[in-house]
């Protein structure tokens, strides 16, 4: 089946709702979801992997291990790292811009493919960005250039390593000169998107948790039959 960007981040934002994901939040990571699926990175596909994880980790917090003016590490914990990307990279983007680097470490965590939205808008506001993850059988490298939209990504093989902790680094750094922003080719939005029907089923279950929860609300409300003013 095919539906259009505007759908999928409807869609997921219900989604992440009915997940528990806090309003910001879920805004936040259905624009993620879109983004990826602009790049040609299949988000949905990326988002249908960790449905399971994300649907246990509502009430899970993450910590902060350690903070100082250049270097951030947070232990996710487990989680995705959709559960604490947008206050890790306002974070580390802010060290970046006031002493020109920094560099964002998140320890435990999966569905890293889904930061690189987060690190595209660090990329337009004028920094050089480098993100690096590995799993058991390569490294992942995803470099922006300062003032662009579109991730450089590359594959470096990594034959019989064990990868003892999912995590993911990522390097921003301010460049000497500012750079012009740069716009990479994106799918063709009139033709919309090939979506999987049992991934999009399952976003629609996850988001109608959002209208029974809403209706219970309404109901509870009704019972006492009068309101606030009475």
């Amino acid at each position: 089946m095919r539906v259009s960007l505007n759908e999928i981040q409807v869609m997921c934002r219900k989604a992440f709702e009915g997940m528990g994901f806090a309003p910001g939040d879920c805004e936040d990571a259905a624009d993620m979801v879109g983004w990826l699926q602009l790049q040609g990175l299949d988000g949905l596909g990326a988002l249908a992997k960790a449905l399971d994880y994300l649907q246990r980790e509502a009430h899970q917090p993450f910590a902060l291990n350690f903070e100082d003016s250049a270097l951030l590490v947070i232990d996710a914990k487990g989680q995705s790292v959709l559960r604490c990307a947008a206050t890790a990279v306002e974070l580390a983007v802010a060290k970046a811009q006031a002493s020109g680097q920094a560099v964002l470490r998140i320890q435990h965590c999966h569905n890293r493919l889904l930061l690189l939205g987060y690190l595209c808008r660090a990329a337009e506001l004028g920094l050089g960005v480098q993100a690096r993850w590995s799993d058991a059988r390569q490294v992942h490298i995803a470099s922006f250039v300062a003032g662009s939209n579109r991730p450089q990504l590359q594959l470096q093989a990594q034959p019989g390593a064990v990868v003892l902790e999912q995590s993911i680094t990522v390097t921003f750094s301010r460049p000497a000169a500012p750079a012009g922003a740069q716009t990479g080719e994106q799918a063709s939005l009139g033709q919309g998107f090939s979506v999987s029907p049992q991934t999009w089923q399952r976003l629609k279950q996850l988001a109608e948790q959002v209208l029974v929860q809403s209706s219970e609300a309404s109901r509870r409300h009704g019972a006492g039959g009068g309101s606030d003013a009475d």
